[in-house]
C-alpha cells in the first residue's frame, strides 16, 4: 500500500518530468479561465461601485414611470371612404355653417362660406362617391369629428387597478406636467421672447429647442434628495432642480476640455452644487387670446414696415405697440384713430365670436422666473465611448432634463405666485398627453419588492416582452438600479454558458494530458503492481498528479486574472470614478468607482470547477491505466 505522502510526492516528480507540456497545459487552461476570473473581479467591482454610490440620490429605489396610450378607436386616416363617417362630417359641416351664416347677418359680418369654410368632401374621380379630400385630415370639422367618437370611447387609465398584482406597489402623489390647456408657456431663451418671428421660428426657438427644457411638479420624496439650496418662498420665484450639465451652461461655465484631471472636475461639481442658488431662467406664458394679439401684432408692424414707403397705402387705424422681448408684457395700443363706426364693428364682430363660440376672452400673459434649489445627475451622456461616458449614461440618480419643481416648496409659495392653471398640485398623474391619434396617461409607482418591480419591467416591455398599441408601458424613472439588475442576471448567464464552454475546452486539454502521462507511465505502473501495490494505489497516484495539476491551473488562472482586473483598475478607475460622480451629482464627492473587488462568489466557484474539471479529466485515463494487466504493461 502506498501513502498519501508517497502517492503526492511522486506526482509531484511526474509534473516535474514534462516541464514543457505541463507548462503549456497550465498556461492555456490558465488563460482561459484567467480572463473569466478577470471578467468576474471587474464586474463585482463595478457593482459593488453602484450599490455605494446608489446611496446618492434616488439611487436605491424602485421607482417605475407608469404608461397608457389609448390609441384614438376612430382613424380618419383609415375611413376616408367610410360613408357613416362621411355623413358625420357633413351634418357638422353644414350645421356650422347655417349657424355662422345666420350670426354673420345678425351682426352684419361679412362671411363666405365658400372661401371661408369649404367642404372638407369631395367627389372620388374614379368612383363617382363621396370621400374626405387628402388635405381634409387637419381640417376643425374632421378633427371635432374624431374628437367626438375618440372621447365617446375613451376610459381613463385604472392605476389603481392595474398595480392591484403587485402588493408592494404604490402611486407617488403631487407629480404633475406643467403644461397649460389654454394657451402655451414658453422658455424664454437668453431671458427673451423671440416675438418678432414669424409662427414657426417663434415655436421652433422658444418651445422645442434644446435650450427650452418643460417644466414638471415631482413629489417631495423624489426630489428631497437633489436640493442643496435655501429656498425663499416670499420673492414669487418658482423653485427648481436643475440636470448638472445644464446648470453648468446657465452658469456660464466653459466646458471642461477631455484632458481636465480628476480634481478639476471635482471642484467643478462643487462649484455647481455651491452656486445652484445663482441658476435663473424665465418662462412667458399666454393665453390663446394674448397669443392671436400678439401674432396679430407682429403682422401688422411688419405689414406697415413693408408698405411704408408705397404710394396710397392707408395705416391701420387701430395699430398696437409689441412688448419688450425681456418682459412677456401685454400687447398696447399705439395709435387708435378709428371711426365710430369702425368701433361698432369691432365690438359686433366680439359678440358675434361670443354667440359662435370661438371668443378667446381676455388676453392674459405672465412671466414666470424659476431658481435652481437643487442639482441632480445627468441622465445620459453622449460620449458613450470612454468609461466615464458608459458609467455616466448607463448609472446615475437623475430627475431627466427638464426643470423639476419640488411640490413641497411649491406649496409654501403664496396662491397668486403659483396659479393653479399653471402649477396644479395634489394630482397622481404625472401628465396626460394628447396627440391626433392618441391619448396618454402616466403615473409614478414606487416598489418595495425587486421582483414585483421586476416584473413590472417585463409586463411593459422593458425587457423583451411585446405589447400592442393599447397596452402599458413601464420603463425605470431616477436611477438604473432594476436596469443594473437585469445586467447581472444576464451576467450570471452568460458567465454559466462561457464557463460550460471553457470547462469543456480546459477538460478536453487535461484529458490529453493526463490521458499521455499515464500512457507513459505504464512501465512505472506494472512495476509497482509487480512488487504489491494494488490498483487503488495507482490510482491515488494519478489522482493527486491531477489534483496538483488543476491546482497549478487554479493559481495561475487566479494571479492572471488579478492582474488583469487589477491592471484595468488602474486605468479606469479615474475615469470611472469622474462619470459616477457626476451622473449621481454626488454629494458625497470622497467616494470612489472601484473596477476591481474579489469580494464574489464566483471565484470560489470558478476555482473549484478548475479543480472538477481536472479530476473528471483524469477519471477515465485512470480507469484504463489501472485496469491493464501489469505482465503486459512490463512486456510492452
Amino acid at each position: 500500500m502506498i501513502r498519501l505522502i508517497d502517492a503526492m510526492t511522486l506526482a509531484y516528480t511526474k509534473l516535474r518530468t514534462h516541464k514543457i507540456r505541463t507548462g503549456l497545459t497550465i498556461g492555456v487552461a490558465g488563460i482561459l479561465f484567467g480572463l473569466i476570473l478577470a471578467v468576474i473581479i471587474v464586474a463585482q467591482g463595478v457593482f459593488d461601485s453602484v450599490e455605494r454610490f446608489s446611496q446618492e440620490g434616488l439611487g436605491n429605489r424602485m421607482i417605475l414611470l407608469v404608461s397608457k396610450m389609448d390609441m384614438k378607436s376612430f382613424r380618419a386616416s383609415r375611413n376616408m371612404d367610410d360613408p357613416e363617417f362621411i355623413a358625420e362630417v357633413e351634418r357638422y359641416h353644414a350645421d356650422y355653417v347655417t349657424k355662422k351664416t345666420a350670426l354673420a347677418k345678425k351682426y352684419n359680418i361679412s362671411y363666405d362660406p365658400k372661401t371661408e369654410d369649404p367642404s372638407p368632401i369631395e367627389i372620388d374621380k374614379d368612383t363617382k362617391q363621396k370621400r374626405l379630400s387628402d388635405m381634409s385630415m387637419a381640417n376643425e370639422y374632421v378633427s371635432a369629428v374624431i374628437e367626438r367618437r375618440a372621447n365617446a370611447t375613451y376610459v381613463p387609465f385604472d392605476i389603481a387597478s392595474y398595480i392591484a398584482k403587485y402588493p408592494s406597489a404604490k402611486v407617488l402623489e403631487n407629480n404633475a406636467t406643467v403644461s397649460p390647456s389654454d394657451g402655451q408657456l414658453v422658455f424664454m431663451t437668453g431671458g427673451k421672447e423671440l416675438i418678432s418671428q414669424d409662427k414657426n421660428e417663434y415655436y421652433n426657438d422658444n418651445v422645442t429647442g434644446a435650450e427650452s427644457p418643460s417644466l414638471t411638479i415631482a413629489n417631495k420624496t423624489l426630489t428631497k434628495p437633489f436640493v442643496v439650496s435655501s429656498f425663499d418662498a416670499t420673492k414669487g420665484e418658482i423653485p427648481v432642480i436643475v440636470a448638472f450639465s445644464r446648470a453648468e451652461k446657465l452658469l456660464g461655465l466653459a466646458p471642461l476640455s477631455k484632458k481636465a484631471t480628476s480634481e478639476q472636475h471635482l471642484e467643478r461639481l462643487r462649484e455647481v452644487r455651491h452656486r445652484i442658488g445663482e441658476v435663473t431662467a424665465s418662462y412667458c406664458y399666454r393665453n390663446k387670446a394674448s397669443q392671436q394679439l400678439l401674432a396679430q401684432a407682429v403682422a401688422q408692424q411688419q405689414e406697415m414696415a413693408r408698405m411704408k414707403n408705397t404710394e396710397g397705402y392707408e395705416a391701420p387705424s387701430l395699430q398696437y405697440a409689441l412688448p419688450a422681448e425681456d418682459s412677456c408684457g401685454e400687447v398696447t395700443i399705439a395709435k387708435d384713430v378709428r371711426t365710430a363706426a369702425e368701433k361698432r364693428q369691432d365690438e359686433q364682430r366680439i359678440a358675434y365670436q361670443k354667440e359662435l363660440g370661438e371668443y378667446p376672452g381676455d388676453p392674459v400673459q405672465r412671466k414666470i422666473i424659476v431658481r435652481g434649489v437643487g442639482v441632480s445627475g445627468d441622465q445620459a451622456n453622449s460620449e458613450m465611448f470612454t468609461v466615464g461616458g458608459l458609467v455616466s449614461g448607463l448609472l446615475g440618480s437623475w430627475l431627466g432634463d427638464m426643470f423639476v419643481i419640488p411640490a413641497d416648496l411649491l406649496g409654501q409659495m403664496p396662491a397668486d405666485s403659483r396659479p393653479d392653471f399653471l402649477f396644479p398640485l395634489g394630482q397622481s398623474n404625472v401628465g396626460t398627453q394628447v396627440g391626433a391619434t392618441f391619448r396618454t396617461d402616466s403615473y409614478f409607482v414606487e416598489f418595495t419588492d425587486k421582483k414585483e418591480a421586476r416584473a413590472a419591467l417585463e409586463a411593459g416591455g422593458m425587457f423583451g416582452a411585446m405589447y400592442d398599441e393599447n397596452a402599458v408601458t413601464v420603463m425605470p424613472y431616477g436611477n438604473s438600479v432594476l436596469v443594473v439588475d437585469e445586467l447581472k442576471t444576464w451576467f450570471q448567464r452568460i458567465l454559466f454558458w462561457v464557463l460550460t464552454v471553457v470547462g469543456g475546452v480546459a477538460l478536453i486539454i487535461l484529458a490529453s494530458l493526463i490521458g499521455r502521462t499515464v500512457a507513459d507511465g505504464r512501465r512505472e505502473s506494472a512495476i509497482f503492481r509487480a512488487i504489491g501495490a494494488r490498483r487503488g494505489d495507482i490510482a491515488s497516484i494519478y489522482g493527486m498528479y491531477a489534483l496538483l495539476l488543476s491546482i497549478r491551473v487554479a493559481v495561475f488562472a487566479l494571479v492572471l486574472g488579478s492582474v488583469l482586473a487589477l491592471t484595468a483598475h488602474l486605468l479606469l478607475w479615474r475615469d470611472a470614478t469622474i462619470g459616477a460622480r457626476l451622473a449621481y451629482a454626488a454629494v458625497d464627492t470622497t467616494k470612489e468607482f472601484y473596477l476591481f473587488s474579489i469580494a464574489s462568489w464566483y471565484i470560489p466557484l470558478v476555482l473549484g470547477a478548475i479543480i472538477a474539471v481536472g479530476l473528471v479529466a483524469s477519471i477515465i485515463s485512470i480507469i484504463f491505466g489501472t485496469r491493464r494487466n501489469p505482465i503486459r504493461g512490463m512486456r510492452n
